[in-house]
């Protein structure tokens, strides 16, 4: 069910450390001890963030960007999240349909931040906003969660484990297109996310140089320097239910995908136009393993 992706580490231990500051073999004075005393500034990060990583009492924070999102899966998703997490963190991004509202009802939502101009043309500039956002909650651990997506229940029975420990610093999950309902997800050669792991869950390291590409459109839900950090990929499951609404509803996405990203600059224009495609192929969907 789950396998480490557990990748190295560039860090020094105290040991090192103190051996090469204190060693003058040269005898060179005071410049060079001055530069050494400058040198500590490059191992003090190491060492903090060994001390952000516990193995227990972990609190795990829930990070949404939403809008417009009353009378779909919001609601749903806000129930369920409410059931495992510690936090909720949203950002909503001018929403003019009273989906803040909506987020104000949930005990669970510590911070809710209403955008007055929307960001989502500027989608790194609005994950940013909800990275900060989050941030500023001081979580141990932050879930990013689109506002149509659901953990299983099998997921939601393993978080806790796979944030109580100390060696990995993002957890992957395996996430299906649902399509046209609820019942089957799509796979072909355009629609295979199930078939990689996308990492959603992160631990949050203060002082951690945490930056999203400049992209206006399909940026990744966590930062980049995330990618750096040791890992687990795990068989747990996550269904997104972006597509799973009627024809109408998928055409109107396929209608804001082609206005955002009309050459194909952030996205593949053939998987936009796989959108329409009357006859996708489709497999029957098992929440269990």
């Amino acid at each position: 069910m789950v396998h480490k992706d557990t990748r190295s580490e560039t860090t020094h231990t105290p040991t090192e450390t103190l051996e090469s500051l204190h060693a003058d073999p040269e005898g060179q004075g005071d410049q060079q001890h001055a530069a050494k005393h400058q040198d500590t500034d490059l191992f003090r990060e190491p060492f903090s963030v060994r001390r952000v990583r516990k193995s227990q009492g972990n609190k795990l924070t829930a990070m949404l960007q939403v809008r417009n999102e009353r009378g779909r899966y919001l609601e749903e998703v806000l129930d369920d999240l409410s059931e495992f997490v510690d936090e909720i963190v949203i950002v909503d991004d001018a929403s003019t349909d009273g989906t803040p509202d909506l987020c104000r009802a949930y005990p669970k939502v510590v911070r809710l931040e209403v955008l007055e101009k929307p960001l989502f043309a500027e989608e790194w500039r609005l994950r940013n906003a909800l990275w900060q956002a989050a941030a500023g909650t001081s979580p141990d651990w932050l879930l990013s969660v689109d506002a149509d997506e659901l953990y299983s229940t099998e997921a939601k029975k393993a978080i806790r484990a796979l944030i109580n420990q100390d060696h990995a610093d993002w957890i992957a999950f395996r996430f299906y297109d649902m399509w046209g309902g609820r019942t089957h997800y799509r796979e072909d050669e355009l629609w295979g996310l199930h078939r990689r792991h996308t990492a959603s869950l992160v631990r949050y390291m203060p002082g951690y140089p945490y930056f999203y590409p400049q992209q206006n459109h399909h940026v990744p839900r966590l930062p980049l320097p995330c990618t750096v950090l040791p890992g687990i990929s795990t068989e747990l499951k996550v269904q997104h239910l972006g597509w799973a609404g009627s024809l109408e509803d998928r055409v109107r996405k396929y209608l804001r995908y082609k206005r955002i990203d009309p050459h194909g600059e952030w996205g593949s224009l053939e998987h936009y136009e796989s959108i329409l495609d009357p006859e996708p192929r489709l497999i029957p969907w098992k929440e269990e393993q």
